[in-house]
């Protein structure tokens, strides 16, 4: 009970609007449109460890792009979209960057929920989902107390229609805004950054060789007490071992 109290108190902390500031050109957009990419890079790199954010992250994944350091790229669009997943322009890119990986690795789940999860629920931010619990909860009342209280009938069905569809839809988005905010918290989807990987089936390397992996994969991380060899489990469900400094966590460090 505690813990579904917590979770609703965070809820209730992302409904609390943020100031919105003018947008000024950096040192890193100058730099950037004067198509000096590795100044750019530079200063988009400091501004991510001066203020992180989903435009920073953004602006440093369109640098290594250019710079032809695709790994880093994902893995910077991928942190702009931890901290913010409606960010259309990093979505796009990312996917963009992704259809052009050397030997991408295909997901072998094609199910109807992979697809909701990916092209819905995982598209839209921990804010939003918090938005739908509350309407859904208010709609879930006001169609209780019409139910209950109206005096016609026609009246009655629709109270009870809207408080049927506020109890769907309150269900619906309270597990997707928990699942925001899983996806928030994890710390074990990492990004393979170096040019190649190479992997083993076994943990001491010794074993048949994996499947070699090229810089932009999006595994996730299944063993974190390794030091030297870290087991992971890629797109396609295959569990194999690798160096852990092979791939970079999508863990994002709000100051």
């Amino acid at each position: 009970m505690r813990h579904l109290i917590l979770f609703f108190l965070f809820l209730v902390s992302t409904m609390v609007g943020q100031p919105v500031h003018a947008v000024s050109p950096t040192a890193g957009d100058r730099a950037y449109e004067e198509k000096n990419f590795t100044q750019a890079l530079q200063s988009y790199q400091a501004e991510v460890l001066a203020n992180p954010s989903s435009a920073a992250y953004y602006n440093l994944g369109n640098a290594h792009y250019r710079l032809k350091e695709y790994g880093k790229a994902v893995l910077a669009y991928r942190r702009s979209l931890r901290l913010d997943p409606d960010n259309a322009d990093a979505r796009h890119n990312l996917a963009l960057v992704e259809s052009n990986l050397t030997k991408a690795i295909p997901t072998t789940d094609n199910s109807l929920w992979q697809a909701l999860r990916s092209r819905w629920i995982d598209t839209h931010s921990l804010a939003f989902w918090t938005y739908g619990i509350f309407i859904f909860l208010l709609l879930s009342f006001l169609g209780f107390g019409f139910w209950r209280l109206a005096s016609k009938i026609f009246v009655q069905k629709i109270g009870f229609s809207s408080f049927v569809i506020g109890i769907l839809g309150f269900t619906f988005t309270t597990l997707s805004a928990y699942r925001a905010l899983s996806l928030y918290n994890d710390t074990s989807t990492a990004v393979v950054t170096t040019s190649s990987l190479s992997t083993s089936t076994t943990e001491n390397r010794k074993g048949k060789a994996g499947p070699t992996l090229y810089e932009g994969t999006t595994v996730r991380v299944l063993d974190k007490t390794a030091q030297q060899t870290v087991q992971i489990l890629l797109p396609n469900g295959v569990s194999v071992f690798c160096s852990g400094t092979g791939v970079t966590p999508i863990v994002v460090n709000q100051q």
